[in-house]
């Protein structure tokens, strides 16, 4: 791919994201790329509160999508997109000012690159459970220089190129846990290598796991995650919905 013609889509999906939106777009206005080598699209999923007006401060491109599922959402983004890498991105996340840059750089040093996952840290959360994400991380880096393959993969700092999420057929609607992490991650496989650097990395909200973390992890990985997943790919339609969404402010 010619570095010349590289442009990145920043896709972010919003529900209901008034107490986190403003911070992640803060943090992307501050990027050190060049602001002509990217574009922002947030999508507003049927929000209720504020979370269009706070969009509309910013120089971005903010488009509707009624249907409330973060698989439809993104695709509605990536289709509205110009950029021929889409880079996935979540609206409570912050994203440190070389972001972008490192993404780009990273596609750029290799064109046949077909995928890119970084790394992501929890704010606000015990030494324990941090401990317990850096050792998986690890894991699945050694994984993935060793075999060239690995399983883990997050929706808040994952990118690809848009031509190869076409051959696969897009974001599956059917699937809304998973849907935007390791489905896209195993179905690209086969189009060219996807690799992994911690160097891309963001700090994400805890939300999903206030409370009890091991039981709300168990609950949000085990049943909506892992059997929503085989019980909706078997049905082909989202019998199981995704983790009750989480709006708590840290």
């Amino acid at each position: 791919m010619n570095t010349q013609k590289l442009l990145i889509s920043v896709i972010i999906p919003a529900y209901n994201e008034e107490n986190y939106i403003g911070k992640c777009l803060d943090s992307l206005q501050k990027q050190t790329l060049n602001r002509n080598l990217y574009e922002i699209i947030v999508i507003d999923n049927a929000s209720t509160d504020k979370t269009s007006a706070i969009v509309k401060k910013y120089p971005v491109k903010l488009i509707f999508e009624k249907r409330k599922s973060v698989v439809i959402a993104r695709q509605k983004g990536v289709d509205n997109s110009r950029g021929n890498i889409i880079v996935s991105a979540d609206a409570d996340t912050i994203y440190p000012p070389h972001w972008l840059k490192r993404i780009y750089v990273s596609f750029s040093q290799h064109p046949q690159l077909v995928g890119l996952v970084g790394w992501i840290y929890y704010s606000h959360t015990p030494a324990w459970f941090n401990f317990t994400l850096s050792l998986i991380q690890r894991a699945n880096l050694w994984l993935g220089k060793t075999t060239g393959k690995f399983p883990i993969v997050y929706a808040a700092n994952f990118c690809f190129k848009k031509s190869a999420l076409k051959k696969i057929g897009g974001y599956p609607a059917h699937l809304p846990e998973l849907g935007d992490q390791q489905y896209v991650l195993f179905k690209l496989r086969p189009f060219g290598p996807i690799m992994i650097n911690p160097a891309v990395y963001c700090h994400t909200s805890p939300r999903k796991l206030t409370g009890n973390y091991l039981r709300n992890f168990l609950i949000y990985n085990g049943w909506h995650r892992l059997v929503g997943f085989l019980i909706n790919s078997l049905l082909k339609r989202p019998v199981i919905g995704p983790t009750p969404a989480q709006r708590s402010h840290f």
